[in-house]
């Protein structure tokens, strides 16, 4: 590939080059003329006809260099390889001096310098220096086949934890292409809502606020279960996705205490006003561990939200791709994988792109810096077969 760019770029000098030399051999074969008609004997009339037709030759020809400027209504137009060759052409063939350039073609100094030392420069690849590189376009779209629900913002997010420094609006437009042709070898900006959800419930730790809330799903799309989901609002990391046998107190309180035995106690936790959460027994199993509850107002927008987010990216980006819930245990299962895909390979807006269990746990990995432009040789890929979802991370150093 370079080496095509590198001949393609030799090319285009040595065409400059030959057309200045023919310009400047044509103006001095001109002047030559010009002078031989001065001095030949014939009639005045003749001589001021043949003189007045090369002045009506320059003069379109000037005409139409400056048309082509006035067409392209920029202050500082872009002009094509053969508009610059005309050019050119004509400043060689007539001897404009390039300090008059400008008055006369409307090219200023600068750009005229400028394509000049592009003639003499070989090294000049004419490729942009941000020009993203094919293997990071791949990339793009082998992650974007993986997670079609994934945005631009995410896509960036994911590349930046595999220390690839992309911008969402470089994903846009890249993805807005026609798909590369070849196949790899191998294997933010914060949303105004979460920006208001963060101000409405402030958490300055982990297990310093958590929220719980259940859901239902459909067995074999008939039979409803129902699904305690509890996440910790600090850093956004799913404690527990469980199913339940029943919508009680009882089950909802067994998969709250799984996940404090697991993780710890919270300081405070909040809930809607079901009965299962404003009940003597969830009260008890507060009183127990000592954890304070804040109840969500009702149709208040951050009291609540954060783990409905969360039931809404259980449903429609987890199991919404498989096609039936068999059985308990197949739910049991999913949940499962959800809260490992969810919470160690998916990348999380409101946490600037970066995984639940980086923020919860410590471990923030450093931001690439803008030219990291290669996709690392130590990506670690894990499809999750039923969902057909795949996520992707930097291996962890031995």
């Amino acid at each position: 590939m370079d080496k095509n760019l590198d001949t393609a770029t030799f090319a285009v000098s040595l065409i400059f080059k030959a057309v200045i030399i023919a310009a400047q051999y044509s103006g001095r074969i001109r002047k030559r003329s010009l002078k031989r008609l001065a001095a030949m004997d014939i009639d005045e009339k003749d001589k001021e006809n043949l003189f007045l037709k090369d002045n009506v030759y320059q003069l379109e020809s000037q005409l139409s260099i400056l048309q082509k400027r006035v067409k392209k209504q920029q202050k500082k137009p872009r002009y094509t390889l053969r508009e610059r060759l005309f050019i050119l052409w004509h400043i060689e063939a007539f001897g404009i001096a390039r300090r008059k350039v400008t008055e006369h073609l409307g090219v200023s100094r600068s750009t005229l310098y400028r394509w000049l030392h592009q003639i003499d420069d070989t090294s000049h690849t004419r490729i942009p220096a941000n020009k993203t590189p094919l293997h990071i376009a791949i990339m793009i779209w082998e992650i974007t086949k993986a997670n079609i629900d994934w945005g631009r913002f995410r896509i960036a997010n994911q590349l930046a934890l595999l220390n690839v420094s992309i911008s969402a609006s470089t994903v846009r437009s890249i993805l807005q292409r026609p798909v590369p042709d070849k196949t790899p070898a191998s294997t933010t900006k914060k949303n105004d809502n979460e920006n208001e959800e963060a101000r409405a419930i402030p958490a300055w730790y982990p297990n310093h606020v958590w929220s719980i809330d259940t859901t239902e799903l459909f067995c074999w799309g008939l039979w409803p279960i129902h699904v305690c989901v509890v996440i910790d609002h600090f850093s956004r990391k799913v404690m527990s996705v469980a199913p339940l046998e029943g919508r009680n107190a009882g089950w909802i309180n067994n998969a709250a205490e799984s996940a404090i035995n697991k993780h710890g106690a919270p300081k405070h936790i909040i809930s809607d006003q079901a009965k299962v959460f404003v009940g003597d027994v969830f009260a008890e199993l507060l009183d127990n561990h000592h954890i304070k509850q804040r109840l969500g107002a009702v149709g208040k927008h951050g009291s609540i939200c954060v783990t409905e987010r969360v039931i809404n990216t259980l449903k429609y980006e987890w199991l919404k791709r498989i096609a039936i819930i068999k059985d308990f245990d197949h739910l049991s299962k999913l949940c499962d994988e959800f809260e490992d895909w969810y919470n160690t390979w998916r990348p999380h807006m409101t946490l600037d792109g970066l995984r639940p269990d980086d923020v919860y746990y410590g471990r923030r990995p450093e931001k690439p810096q803008r030219d990291a432009k290669q996709v690392p040789n130590n990506i670690e890929q894990h499809r999750f077969k039923e969902t057909r979802v795949t996520g992707y991370r930097l291996k962890k150093v031995a």
